[in-house]
């Protein structure tokens, strides 16, 4: 049974991880290619610095994602 479980998990985890990318690409691709196109290439880690960067300019769902996944304040 255990052996389930450790298998299950990172499963659902991963699941997780594939919806919160679907849904954050859904929200923030407008405002990336908008503000932070510079920075394509460099990895999710500086987007997302370019986006905190420019927290004030973001559109409403790409700035209500980030701040629901806690990546804003």
């Amino acid at each position: 049974m255990l052996a389930i479980g450790v298998t299950v998990v990172p499963a659902i985890a991963a699941a997780q991880d594939a919806q919160n990318r679907r849904r954050g690409n859904d929200a923030c691709t407008p405002d990336a290619e908008r503000l932070c196109k510079k920075f394509f290439g460099q990895g999710d880690m500086v987007i997302l610095k370019c986006f905190q960067d420019s927290h004030t300019r973001l559109s409403t769902p790409c700035r209500k994602f980030l701040t629901e996944i806690g990546q804003l304040n």
